[in-house]
């Protein structure tokens, strides 16, 4: 029995670390869409306790989910896709309209006002260790 309880605990000892995920999500919500409309945009603020950086989306509602980075250059709209968010310590990055966001793509039915969308984000820390949050949104209308 001391053999096998050692044994235990010396592979519990040297496994791999789980990372931990000290990240927060606050004010989470999707635009809703009308009938036939494929996309959708997903914002929140993410506040992270040490760097990680944000490297996937997912949710059953979409056929895929981008990060994207928007802007506008006068009267033109420039929007490019991200490999990740970082998401600096101590720092709430916001994912808003205009700016950084998750795009919604190839949604499988209209999103309408309450409606819950889950969401299952992917964090990496800087030592190339990931984890998953698990997430709930609300179809809402743009605040302010």
């Amino acid at each position: 029995m001391r053999v096998y309880v050692f044994s235990l605990l010396t592979t519990l000892m040297f496994a791999t670390p789980v990372l931990a995920v000290d990240a927060r999500i606050e004010n989470a919500w999707v635009r809703p869409t009308v009938p036939g409309q494929k996309v959708a945009g997903a914002f929140m603020d993410i506040s992270a306790e040490r760097d990680l950086e944000l490297v996937t989306v997912a949710t059953p509602v979409a056929a895929a989910v981008e990060l994207h980075f928007m802007r506008m250059d006068g009267e033109r709209m420039e929007m490019r896709e991200l490999e990740s968010i970082r998401l600096p310590a101590g720092k709430t990055v916001r994912l808003e309209p205009g700016g950084l966001h998750a795009m919604l793509i190839g949604l499988k039915a209209p999103l309408g006002g309450g409606d819950s969308v889950p969401m299952t984000l992917t964090v990496r820390d800087g030592a190339g260790k990931q984890s998953t949050i698990e997430i709930t949104l609300t179809v809402a209308a743009p605040r302010g």
